[in-house]
């Protein structure tokens, strides 16, 4: 197998006398970037008419900053690559062909081509958002689980809070395979994933947390070596989820949001074009918990197509899932009153969720775990591994 650290697609695209003494971009010039081939002018690319937002080099100067680095801090990029008349050609945001790429890229792309079973013409940069906060005791192995896809071009991104633990010196400890990271207050969970969608240099997304890894590490590599159609925005794929030892299967179902009450897509197995964001906005910071679910109803609604992936896609712990709560199915009943109007049905199933919760965690409480182990089973007894 290649070693995908060895194939890191990045490139270099600031010249050595706009670095500073630590191999850092000056601060002079951090924001004063101009690249017209890929459409950056003073560190931001030119947005397209009706954009929602603009992508960034870096987040906007902020007094509150804690800590800033990454390969992108030292003047490294990544793209999508095309190969065009048998040259690999580094793309703009839009995907267009725009320059080729170096000769030491043009073979590394060769040699993880070489290894693949089906022809490639395409490299899409897939990008990887982390937000984290306070995450010492997880953070570190999702980390290894991004880093460790043999998927060559990948785009890693992690958002912290501002941290008061051991989170930052993790995060300088992987610095060399994390393209940008960010330490600094914020207004939620949803506002992080914003500032790393702003950053963002990806054709595609997953939103990773704090404690998520991927099922394994050709994740990345099943979908995207493979041909997507251009009319698909979104890709869903199965998970499994830890809830007291016991392991649990969960099937994609991405359309029965629009029928049942309390259904969702998972955030973490679930992979879309960032232009949706450039068509519909960021995420809303409305809901504190739900944001996610209202995205992913804004994208039905809007009929913008998600199919679904064959395969395991992420794991995680379920014990620490913090939608998990009554808060979060009062903000579904509030995200689907929005999108699909008031529906007495979807109250009542609303209300029996949130009782049925609050009877759960009761039961977890006084020491009952197993009752709502063995009704998890029997909900899942066609899924479960």
């Amino acid at each position: 197998m290649l070693d995908s650290h060895n194939l890191r697609l990045a490139l270099k695209l600031i010249p050595d006398d706009y670095l500073d003494s630590y191999g850092k971009i000056k601060e002079e010039f951090k924001y004063k970037i101009n690249i017209p081939e890929l459409k950056i002018k003073d560190s931001k690319f030119i947005p397209n008419p009706g954009d929602k937002f603009e992508t960034m080099l870096f987040l906007t100067p902020n007094p509150h900053r804690k800590a800033e680095g990454g390969l992108r801090t030292k003047g490294f990029f990544k793209f999508s690559y095309k190969l065009v008349d048998g040259v690999w050609y580094i793309c703009d945001l839009e995907g267009n062909p725009v320059i080729s790429a170096p000769e030491d890229l043009q073979n590394k792309i060769r040699l993880y081509v070489s290894s693949q079973s089906s022809p490639i013409t395409y490299l899409p940069l897939i990008t990887v958002i982390t937000v984290v906060l306070n995450g010492e005791k997880t953070l570190e192995e999702t980390i290894k689980s991004v880093i460790s896809q043999t998927y060559p071009n990948v785009e890693y991104i992690i958002i912290d809070g501002g941290s008061t633990d051991g989170t930052l010196d993790i995060i300088k400890k992987y610095e060399d395979y994390i393209d940008y990271w960010v330490s600094e207050p914020d207004e939620g969970i949803y506002d992080a994933m914003n500032k790393g969608i702003a950053i963002s240099f990806g054709e595609w997304l997953n939103m990773l947390n704090s404690g998520d890894l991927y099922y394994n590490s050709m994740v990345i590599e099943n979908i995207y070596t493979k041909e997507i159609d251009m009319d698909v925005y979104g890709i869903a794929g199965s998970w499994v989820c830890d809830y007291e030892g016991n392991i649990f299967l969960y099937l994609p179902d991405p359309y029965k949001m629009l029928e049942k009450p309390g259904w969702h897509i998972n955030h973490q197995a679930f992979f879309y074009r960032k232009i949706t964001h450039k068509i519909l906005g960021l995420y809303s910071t409305d809901y504190e918990l739900t944001s996610d679910h209202e995205y992913f109803l804004r994208l039905l609604v809007n009929k913008l197509k998600i199919t679904t992936h064959n395969s395991i896609l992420i794991k995680f712990d379920l014990n620490q899932n913090l939608s998990d709560s009554v808060k979060s199915k009062w903000e579904d009943f509030l995200i689907r009153k929005k999108y699909l109007g008031f529906n007495l049905k979807g109250l009542i199933i609303s209300f029996f969720t949130i009782l049925k919760l609050n009877i759960r965690k009761f039961l977890e409480k006084i020491g009952l775990k197993s009752i709502v182990i063995l009704y998890r089973k029997r909900k899942n007894k066609r899924n479960q591994i």
